[in-house]
């Protein structure tokens, strides 16, 4: 026994079935990450260094944090990039 259901050509509504269905509007502007707190593991993959490393700077106060309870701990990744550059080195050339 096969069931067989006859598609409407007529009705604009439904999108052709041998195209995808987008996921959010092209018009819809991604969210600004300046705006935006990130947590430990989103600072470890901006500076490309281990979630450990971020939190030994965090433990020498190397960088800004903002405790939000005992564990959870959030960033502002403009206030850590600022923080982290002072460690920049200028070599000079003789």
């Amino acid at each position: 026994m096969k069931f067989i259901k006859q598609l409407n050509q007529a009705d604009d509504a439904q999108p052709p079935i041998s195209k995808p269905v987008p996921m959010r509007p092209k018009n819809l502007a991604l969210p600004d990450d300046h705006d935006q707190l990130t947590d430990l593991i989103g600072v470890a993959r901006k500076l490309h260094v281990s979630k450990r490393f971020v939190q030994d700077l965090v433990k020498a106060k190397a960088i800004p944090v903002i405790r939000l309870g005992r564990r959870c701990v959030r960033f502002d990744p403009d206030a850590v990039l600022t923080a982290v550059k002072r460690f920049e080195v200028k070599e000079v050339q003789p």
